[in-house]
């Protein structure tokens, strides 16, 4: 055997075994349950080419979640095998591709059923395999887009990077080839923009602080409202543009954060609670020296699309997986006159740097407890939100989930009451805590209190009227 093929095997053994042992290690999360965003993406009420659209048909393969990961995770190797397929056959080559087996984040990001990892195989693939076939090159960076309808502003930025000309129409008819016909499809199945779906919304929430900062559940579903998000966003930009400008500023620095800030789970934490976090090194030089090897082609304008991503939208460690091989593909231009101001850029954003809109600490332990309450494990459920408590968590859903979880128990009627009342007084405007007030006013008898709650719940969400037909209509049983 080839030493090539020798150090390349090496590496994707040792990444196969990175990824066994940290899904062992987090199974008490990444276990037979989908978390908040794979929920939103697999499972979600939203038509199926809007969740993004390839994520959906990919997940569609299976009803096994631990199957699904599974797949996922083989999925986050493409990077690396494609980079030792398609280029030289060379030491410093298979060391590369090599890297990409065990970088961590990549590693980290396979083990979940979102689009990161997909979207950064096909990158991977796009950048070698069409390195000298831009329609080709073009047409999987447009798949790759429907994974990650961020990618869509490669068509902007690429303007300025690649040349000559000819080529930069090649890869954007390639780019549209693979896009184009997922619109249409579903234009005409009465759906909304496929690929670009969530813009609107992750727009407005990057345009505030405490859009950001706010968990998912009932904080958040009380802001979010039933209006235009695109208006909200306009409006909130223009009544601060300054200020706008100044987060984006912030945001994009972020992105280049080591390990890189989480998105709706403590994606930091539960990575460096795993042996992933002693390769985060690796993540560390792959910015430094890809950064430093930045020029006039199409691996920088991808790489400055994820940080223009940033900028407009939000940061994230799974945001960025899919620009790690971008950034591999750029280290052996690297420039030793810009490495040292990148290294000292990376410390002082990664380690002085704070970042305003943090995951609230505590946030997987009330997600645990949800999926505990789902499975009716009550007891350790309430043990779960003693810990994010702990861990200084504050907010509706602690409360809420306490309360369902004595409720559903069969504890103490006053003690469920107080815990959804302290829900309530924390987002009065939030309808699935209103919701979940009147049916445990019901159950208990208490039938008016039940049908204002209820009343209340329909009044800031219409959808819920049949799920509680039977509390305002009793005698329609």
């Amino acid at each position: 055997m080839k030493k090539e093929y020798l150090i390349f095997l090496i590496f994707l053994i040792l990444g196969i075994i990175a990824r066994f042992v940290t899904f062992n290690e987090l199974s008490w999360f990444f276990g037979d349950n989908l978390h908040v965003d794979e929920i939103t993406y697999v499972t979600g009420d939203s038509p199926p080419f809007e969740r993004p659209p390839a994520t959906y048909l990919l997940a569609g393969f299976s009803s096994n979640t631990r199957f699904l990961r599974f797949i996922f995770s083989l999925i986050s190797l493409i990077p690396a095998i494609a980079f030792f397929l398609f280029r030289e056959k060379s030491r410093n080559n298979s060391i590369l591709a090599g890297i990409l087996a065990i970088e961590p984040t990549l590693a980290f990001a396979g083990l979940q059923v979102l689009p990161a990892a997909p979207a950064a195989a096909l990158v991977a693939i796009a950048l070698t395999a069409g390195k000298n076939r831009p329609v080709f090159m073009g047409w999987a960076l447009g798949c790759a887009a429907l994974f990650r309808g961020e990618l869509l502003l490669f068509l902007p930025v690429s303007l300025f990077f690649i040349r000559p000309w000819r080529k930069y129409v090649f890869t954007t008819s390639g780019f549209l080839f693979a896009i184009l016909p997922v619109m249409f499809i579903n234009l005409f199945s009465g759906g909304q923009f496929a690929v670009g779906e969530n813009g609107p919304l992750n727009l407005w929430i990057g345009s505030t602080w405490e859009l950001l900062e706010t968990p998912p559940g009932l904080e958040f579903e009380e802001l979010m409202g039933h209006d235009s998000f695109t208006d909200k966003a306009l409006d909130s930009i223009k009544s601060d543009f300054g200020g706008w400008w100044q987060r984006g500023m912030v945001k994009s620095a972020v992105f280049l954060s080591i390990p890189g800030p989480g998105r709706n789970i403590e994606a930091p934490e539960l990575l460096g609670s795993t042996v992933l976090k002693y390769l985060l090194l690796l993540t560390f030089l792959i910015l430094v020296f890809g950064i430093s090897g930045i020029g006039q082609n199409p691996a920088t304008a991808l790489f400055l699309t994820g940080v223009f991503s940033a900028f407009i939208f939000f940061p994230s460690m799974r945001h960025r997986v899919l620009y790690i091989p971008v950034l591999v593909l750029l280290i052996p231009q690297f420039r030793w006159k810009i490495i040292i101001p990148t290294t000292i850029l990376i410390v002082f954003i990664s380690f002085f740097f704070e970042y305003p809109a943090r995951v609230r600490p505590g946030l997987t332990q009330v997600q645990m407890a949800q999926n505990y309450l789902e499975s009716s494990d009550f007891d350790e459920a309430l043990i779960s939100l003693r810990k994010a408590e702990e861990n200084g968590y504050y907010g509706a859903d602690l409360h809420s989930v306490r309360g369902a979880c004595i409720a559903s128990s069969g504890g103490d009627f006053t003690e469920a009451v107080t815990e959804f009342a302290k829900a309530i007084e924390l987002v009065p405007e939030s309808p699935t805590v209103w919701k979940n007030m009147a049916a445990l006013l019901w159950n208990y008898g208490y039938r008016e209190d039940a049908v204002f709650a209820a009343e209340k719940a329909v009044s800031l969400n219409p959808g819920l009227r049949i799920e509680l037909s039977p509390i305002l209509n009793p005698i329609v049983q």
